[in-house]
């Protein structure tokens, strides 16, 4: 018999004893759930794991009727993990749990719900099969040992086909916008994609509170968001052909309890790296090497101490004599933030080969561009590659011309030329085949633009008299083709061009200012 005390006394466990009032309650298994109410889940006699995330935001007395379900439900001891959705144990928690006689346990952050989910298993078997007869049954012990072993391995995948296995259904990983993004595993349910990016469209503004499930003839479509804080970036989708069991039903749970912490360990990686690239990215650009390298390594280690590369290479991939290529891709904030984390993806799935240790990028502050530095031979196919091309195709690419890694702020100026002339989305421009250089391809974009906000500050606002102004650049001050494109008598362009000289402040005629009008004129429709 494994009793609450055993697991307190046992310290490689990792757990913290809060309240015992019943420290001799035996346990029957364990449940990692983040459902509200999840007592009519259980048996009895069950460790209860929680991050308590559906009650952060909630008053005292629902941590009182929650502990009293569990109480009611024969619940062996609860334990709250820490440092996620509260650094403490809530005294409302603590109180509540006083009052219900229910043993209290704190699982700190750096202890997984897997490891304890495996290592009570491992107790309970030891302990003998008479253990789990007053108890759970066979059925649920198995489901419990098949998960826990696929989690210990911290993979989405194991975790995924394990829980395929015991749905004998398909089960896949999607994105925001319905897209597979692991697996799908499992029997095949035929042509649900459509129904799966309706279901997530309808509960995405739901948060992570949202759920969703759709009958589908003879199948159920179950969908579910993956993580713990900020917006899902992925959801679960579960397809099934028959009504769960009791142990199907706890085996969904408890994998996607499992899937919800590996999302927010993955989302606190991910964070750290793309800070380190960004800010590599930013000093490379500076033209500031020495510092870039230093923080591209850093990066590199990241994810080498994270995840250990099968085979290190012995020179680095950001070394002097490597030719790179900058791209520059403008498009809408989701798609930006979109690319960002599938080039994350992409640099951890590379580590340690030529592709994965020169890529850097960084996000502009408003969020609507993205710069990439790459290798030269492996910016084709980057940009070719099925995680990058969905959002890369949402975006103007412009890609710079081979460069040392000393010229890239020239290459990065290359690439903002050629991306901000380009007239189709999703198809890359190319500096060598942007036609003959012009005089703007040396202009700093981010200063030209604010030298035509002034420039023209007196027409920006007036679109009769910036149409003026364009038409008369375009036709080099002729009267007459001014009127023809204008629609007017040609005596009356002489009093509309008087307005456009007073609004401007300058001289129209003299070659100068004409060659900053246009100048101006260019970078304000950019």
């Amino acid at each position: 018999m494994v009793l609450v005390s055993d697991l307190v006394d046992r310290a490689e466990l990792g757990v913290r004893a809060v309240l015992l009032p019943a420290p001799s309650a035996a346990v029957t298994w364990v449940v990692a759930t983040e459902l509200l109410q999840p007592a009519s889940y259980l048996e009895g006699g069950e460790l209860v794991l929680t991050t308590g995330l559906v009650m952060a935001d909630t008053e005292a007395g629902t941590w009182r009727q929650y502990v009293a379900s569990l109480v009611e439900a024969g619940v062996a001891a609860l334990g709250l993990g820490t440092g996620i959705a509260f650094d403490a144990v809530p005294d409302d928690l603590r109180e509540a749990c006083r009052v219900g006689g229910l043993n209290l346990l704190e699982v700190p952050l750096e202890v997984s719900f897997a490891s304890i989910s495996r290592d009570v298993g491992a107790m309970l078997q030891a302990a003998g099969p008479a253990v789990g007869a007053e108890g759970a049954g066979d059925e649920e012990i198995l489901v419990l040992q098949q998960l826990t072993r696929a989690a210990a391995k911290d993979n989405q995948s194991a975790i995924m086909r394990a829980l395929a296995s015991i749905l004998r259904g398909e089960v896949s990983l999607r994105d925001a916008a319905g897209r597979t993004v692991v697996g799908p595993f499992g029997p095949a349910a035929p042509q649900i994609d459509d129904e799966v990016a309706e279901c997530i469209a309808r509960i995405r503004p739901g948060g992570m509170r949202g759920a969703g499930a759709v009958d589908l003839g003879d199948m159920r479509l179950v969908v579910r968001p993956v993580g713990m804080t900020g917006e899902p970036e992925s959801y679960l989708a579960t397809v099934q052909w028959e009504t769960l069991t009791r142990a199907q039903a706890l085996g969904v749970d408890l994998a996607w309890s499992f899937l919800n912490l590996i999302a927010e360990s993955s989302k606190a990686f991910t964070g750290w790296l793309l800070q380190l690239v960004g800010a590599a990215a930013e000093h490379l650009l500076a033209g500031e090497v020495v510092q870039g390298l230093a923080l591209a390594d850093q990066a590199q280690d990241l994810v080498r101490k994270r995840l250990p590369s099968p085979a290190r290479r012995l020179t680095s991939g950001t070394g002097g004599g490597h030719q790179w290529r900058v791209i520059c891709l403008e498009g809408g904030g989701a798609a930006v933030a979109g690319l960002s984390s599938a080039l994350a993806r992409l640099l951890v799935e590379r580590r340690g080969s030529p592709a994965g240790e020169g890529l850097l990028w960084r996000t502009d502050r408003d969020g609507t561009r993205l710069t990439i530095l790459g290798e030269a031979e492996h910016v084709p196919a980057l940009l070719e590659d099925d995680r990058v091309a969905p959002w890369a195709g949402r975006m103007r690419i412009g890609v710079s011309g081979s460069a040392g890694i000393a010229d890239l702020p020239r290459a990065a100026q290359q690439a903002l030329s050629v991306c901000t002339g380009a007239r189709q989305v999703g198809q890359a421009v190319r500096w060598e085949d942007s036609g003959p250089p012009s005089v703007t391809d040396l202009l700093d974009q981010d200063k030209a633009r604010a030298f035509a906000r002034a420039r023209l500050r007196g027409v920006a606002e007036q679109p009769e008299l910036l149409e003026l102004l364009e038409i008369y650049l375009s036709e080099a001050g002729a009267v007459q083709r001014i009127a023809e494109r204008l629609g007017v008598h040609r005596n009356s362009v002489a009093a509309r061009l008087v307005r456009l000289r007073r609004a401007l402040g300058v001289d129209i005629e003299d070659a100068e200012q004409r060659a900053n009008l246009w100048i101006a004129s260019y970078f304000l429709k950019k």
